[in-house]
């Protein structure tokens, strides 16, 4: 993409969030006008898209985390504009089929144990659940509302749905899709994580800029986190002792700590982040929608440490066998960056406005019986 059609472009992105966001109802969030980075003195990495031999071998060793496992590990890209879901072989790097959706997905959480993806469309009103061996649609429940994060717990039995339109939290049952609980929660609720012993969820109310913490088998609020203005992404490490909420006006990210509840430290990232994701030594990335960069933090210094240039509006960002996995909304593509060298090693295309929020890879091990 040259640099003159890049730019029109993020420009008519900018008109197009500006004139969605007057009608007060869509789930995207309106960025600054400013287009250049926010954050001055960082050390930034410009990625190339070189797929060395090195780099070539770590994609090519991406294997199902089992010798069980029936297939690869795969990606499930949500595209908002073309209706659809995206499966992606990482070993690969091609697209492997194209599933139709209800209208304009957006969140995805995949089930490791079941082997299902659960996904989330806004604008169709509906939930649906995806086997993610046979890529066959099991189920597609319209809920109302506006159906926007979405998080399966720990055991594979509950899904956890925040309806945006509403104001609540939509729990269903796993199996079988059916609503368990509507429960009333803060304005404009977002992302959504569940903490890895299952006990509490977390869950980011944009309009009350604030995360709220419930307990996930009586769903009574524990505690309200004040944080930045708007978040949207949330991401919790692998103790569950560490939170992160992206903060999309403010542009930082607030790092929570679950044990006190309370803000430790707000850090400056790019424009407009949206969604976060941490990695085993310790780091957040974190994308940003308007410098189409990806903010990497050092929790232990509470610092951006660099900043890798990636496709324009990136958004959903995960991370799995030493690969780092950014999804652009206006390049259409998923960008695959080594951990190590913070270069994007692979670009895959992927279908019109792809978003990818929330969990969207699967490992490739085969339900468990």
């Amino acid at each position: 993409m040259t640099q003159n059609t890049r730019t029109l472009g993020a420009f008519l992105g900018i008109l197009l969030c500006l004139a969605v966001e007057a009608e007060q109802t869509d789930f995207r969030i309106v960025p600054t006008l400013a287009l250049e980075s926010a954050v001055p003195n960082e050390s930034t990495v410009r990625s190339e898209s070189v797929l060395t031999s090195e780099s070539a071998l770590k994609i090519k060793k991406v294997q199902p985390a089992s010798q069980h496992a029936m297939h690869p590990p795969r990606a499930f890209i949500t595209n908002q504009g073309s209706h659809d879901l995206s499966v992606m072989d990482i070993a690969s790097g091609k697209e492997i089929a194209r599933i139709p959706l209800p209208e304009s997905p957006a969140g995805v959480a995949v089930d490791q144990k079941s082997g299902m993806v659960f996904v989330t469309s806004p604008d169709g009103r509906a939930v649906t659940k995806i086997d993610a061996q046979s890529l066959k649609v099991i189920a597609t429940l319209e809920v109302g509302g506006g159906p926007v994060g979405i998080a399966v717990d720990s055991s594979g039995q509950r899904v956890y749905v925040s309806d945006w339109y509403n104001n609540q939290l939509i729990v269903f049952d796993a199996k079988n899709l059916e609503v368990l609980r509507r429960v009333a929660v803060g304005h404009v609720p977002a992302g959504i994580v569940i903490a890895p012993d299952g006990e509490r969820l977390y869950l980011a109310e944009r309009d009350d800029h604030q995360v709220a913490v419930l307990n996930t088998r009586s769903l009574e609020r524990i505690a309200s986190i004040p944080v930045g203005q708007h978040p949207f992404g949330l991401a919790i490490n692998a103790s569950g002792e560490m939170l992160v909420a992206v903060n999309v006006q403010t542009n930082d990210v607030s790092l929570i700590d679950t044990v006190l509840l309370h803000e430790k430290a707000k850090v400056s990232v790019g424009i407009s982040p949206y969604c976060a994701v941490f990695s085993e030594d310790g780091r957040v990335f974190v994308t940003n929608q308007h410098s189409d960069s990806v903010s990497v933090i050092d929790v232990a210094s509470s610092k951006m440490i660099k900043t890798i240039m990636v496709g324009a509006f990136p958004e959903g960002i995960e991370i799995d066998h030493g690969l780092l996995f950014v999804v652009s909304w206006m390049e259409e593509e998923l960008d695959v960056i080594d951990l190590q060298t913070l270069k994007i090693i692979r670009r895959i295309p992927a279908g019109k406005n792809s978003r990818g929020f929330g969990q969207f890879i699967w490992s490739g091990i085969p339900p468990s019986n």
